[in-house]
């Protein structure tokens, strides 16, 4: 039994890593939602992979009901960003953390140094929040 366990706890050195797209440069991870004075607290991790620091990163927010129709729309400063380092942000907003169904990252409306596009093209999204999906 004890082998097995061994095996299992060295398993995942031996698994391929995850892969990464190539020009991925910062991911944004849906990481809680949290009911806060009847407000809805957004807590983000944002994970910048580049080396280079990050003065700004605004992202275009819009958050969808249970039933899919927009409640709301907001722009989020996620930076400044250190390089090769992952960070926590957190927003609120009015309304009740229960009737969102998903946020849709709908564009990066700023991005120093660099470009919102090529901005938008380098970052991936996830969400930890169960039946809450972020997307892009």
């Amino acid at each position: 039994m004890r082998y097995i366990i061994g095996f299992l706890l060295l398993l995942p050195l031996f698994l391929p890593a995850p892969a990464r797209s190539g020009n991925e440069s910062f991911r944004v991870e849906l990481n809680a939602l949290e009911s806060v004075q009847g407000r809805c607290r957004f807590s983000f991790v944002v994970e910048n992979l580049k080396n280079g620091s990050v003065e700004t990163l605004k992202l275009d927010l819009a958050v969808f009901g249970k039933e899919g129709v927009v409640q709301r729309r907001l722009v989020t400063e996620m930076g400044p960003l250190r390089p090769a380092k992952t960070m926590l942000r957190a927003f609120e907003v009015d309304g009740e953390c229960g009737q969102i169904g998903s946020v849709l990252l709908n564009d990066v409306t700023a991005c120093a140094p660099g470009e919102a596009a090529a901005c938008l093209d380098q970052l991936t999204v996830s969400s930890r929040v169960e039946g809450v999906r972020l997307y892009k």
